[in-house]
């Protein structure tokens, strides 16, 4: 019990937070300069939990629910990307890049972990 606690742990944070970092590094040459500023942290956070949730749908076999995580952040950020204009193409753009990087390196990192428990 023990080690399945400490396996699923050690998941969850490469999952949340080492991906996190390297879904940040990924995003750098992306990052437009213009990019509107929100809340301190709020996107670090948002993929925080994102890719938490991901993962907890995939543990417990629902990976439907993965399309619920991508519907909230597309109704949220609807209002920020449209109209025509260069700037919200690339805002738009942009966040598309960071969301799937952050379901990527999720997904990525489970299935790696299923191999290994297999």
């Amino acid at each position: 019990m023990a080690s399945k606690l400490i396996s699923f742990g050690a998941l969850y944070i490469v999952t949340v937070f080492v991906n996190g970092i390297i879904v940040k590094f990924f995003l750098k040459s992306f990052q437009p300069e213009d990019l509107p500023v929100g809340m301190p942290n709020a996107g670090r956070i948002i993929g925080y939990l994102e890719r938490a949730l991901i993962l907890s749908f995939l543990i417990v076999d629902q990976p439907t629910l993965i399309g619920f995580v991508l519907t909230i952040k597309a109704i949220y950020r609807y209002g920020d990307i449209q109209g025509d204009c260069n700037t919200k193409m690339r805002i738009s753009e942009y966040f598309i890049i960071g969301t799937l990087a952050s379901v990527l390196m999720a997904l990525l990192t489970y299935m790696i972990f299923q191999q290994i428990r297999s």
